[in-house]
């Protein structure tokens, strides 16, 4: 058995996680798999006979998992302010009606 240390920086939440597990599991010569969203990284046990490690990146790759390359992220317009309502402030005042505070949490009276 030989040991594989993938980085994928993709790998950022725990659906994608399972994403690479459903992936990799299934595949003949793994016999060990850890991936951590938190490293960003999968950890395998393979045998080297069975499978090489380029068919392991090619594998995450057709799922969408890009082995060492962090993704680049698309630019975003220049943000502008104009006349949308989105950009105004609009204040308001409201008042608490006693009795309903009174009739909630530790003030309920029954």
């Amino acid at each position: 058995m030989e040991k594989l240390i993938l980085e994928v920086p993709s790998m950022y939440a725990d659906h994608h996680v399972l994403a690479v597990r459903a992936v990799l599991i299934n595949i003949e010569g793994i016999e060990e798999l850890f991936a951590s969203s938190s490293r960003k990284q999968i950890m395998i046990s393979y045998d080297p006979a069975k499978i090489k490690p380029a068919d392991i990146e090619k594998d995450l790759h057709a799922a969408g998992y890009d082995v060492g390359e962090e993704r680049e992220l698309p630019t975003l317009h220049e943000a502008k302010e104009d006349e949308f309502p989105w950009f105004k402030s609009i204040w308001g005042v409201s008042q608490t009606n006693i009795l309903e505070r009174e009739m909630s949490g530790d003030f309920r009276k029954y």
